[in-house]
């Protein structure tokens, strides 16, 4: 049995999987499985898991880990490149500590950082750290309160425990809400900066600015909504709710008459239409997980 399963999601920018497979070929750490989820019949050296149909990254994700036979777990997107020892880094890294969450410290082409992990301010909106500025490989590992999917690892137990990512995440807030269940469980989430990968992020949407645009206000609105209703506790919420309304409603004012662009403002009409058909499953879900507190202070 080996000891880690790479698990890759291949449904969107296919072009870019030979890139990734290739450097993974270097890797000094050979004891490994890679597992590629993708709609298409893909050939290569790694385990194949076909899906009817794309519902998303934690959809996908999940259907992953389904097949993995090793006891950690690492997520790497499809236009990510590994270094040599990236692999062995976060491997000895996470046999040491297999109860935390691991971001790999993600960067782009010309360097500079791309994903550190991040914090949530008190509407939901995710706070990048270090994004654009370079950091240092021998800084000791940093708590943070949530990673980027593109680069994310923990043993399988840590997944089982959290039941997955929640396959509502269609785009976005997926590995958000992960770390953050796993957080108010007693977890660490933590920046590994010595672990890089080049994220290359082409994107998964249409490069049409338009279409990009309206896909991306409708999930990451939609998504937004559903992760701050089913994750914040009641006494951090209750006294937020009328702001996250406010700016909400105020987006949607700024679309029609400042930014002249309709088509944003249906999207989050729709996005906000998503939320409600979602809130009596946020209640079930809220019902079952009442005595858990969200860790963060309010400010």
């Amino acid at each position: 049995m080996v000891t880690l399963s790479i698990i890759v999601v291949n449904v969107k920018e296919k072009e870019n999987l030979p890139r990734l497979m290739a450097s993974l070929k270097k890797s000094t750490y050979k004891d490994f499985e890679l597992i590629v989820v993708d709609n298409e019949t893909t050939l290569g050296d790694f385990k194949l898991v076909k899906i009817e149909r794309d519902l998303g990254l934690a959809y996908c994700r999940n259907k992953g880990v389904e097949i993995s036979s090793s006891r950690f777990l690492l997520f790497l997107d499809n236009d990510t490149e590994v270094m040599e020892d990236t692999i062995e880094k976060f491997f000895e890294f996470i046999n040491k500590n297999p109860d935390f969450i691991v971001q790999l410290k993600l960067i782009k082409d010309d360097g500079r950082i791309d994903a550190a992990g991040g914090i949530i301010d008190d509407l939901g909106y995710p706070l990048e750290l270090f994004k654009g500025s370079i950091v240092a490989d021998f800084i000791p590992p940093a708590n943070i309160l949530y990673a980027k999917g593109a680069a994310i690892g923990m043993s399988k137990d840590v997944f089982n425990m959290l039941h997955g990512f929640d396959n509502e995440y269609f785009y976005g807030y997926d590995e958000t809400d992960f770390c953050l269940r796993a957080v108010k469980k007693g977890k660490k989430v933590v920046f590994l900066s010595s672990a890089v990968v080049i994220h290359h992020e082409h994107g998964s949407f249409s490069k049409l600015s338009k279409e990009r645009e309206k896909r991306l206000a409708y999930y990451l609105e939609s998504r937004r909504l559903y992760f701050v209703f089913k994750n914040f506790n009641y006494k951090f919420l209750l006294p937020r709710i009328h702001k996250i309304f406010f700016y909400f409603i105020g987006s949607i004012f700024m679309d029609i008459f400042h930014r002249k662009k309709n088509y944003l403002a249906i999207s989050r009409i729709k996005a906000l239409i998503w939320f409600i058909s979602k809130f009596y499953k946020i209640i079930i879900i809220r019902l079952k997980d009442r005595k858990t507190t969200f860790l963060t202070k309010s400010n």
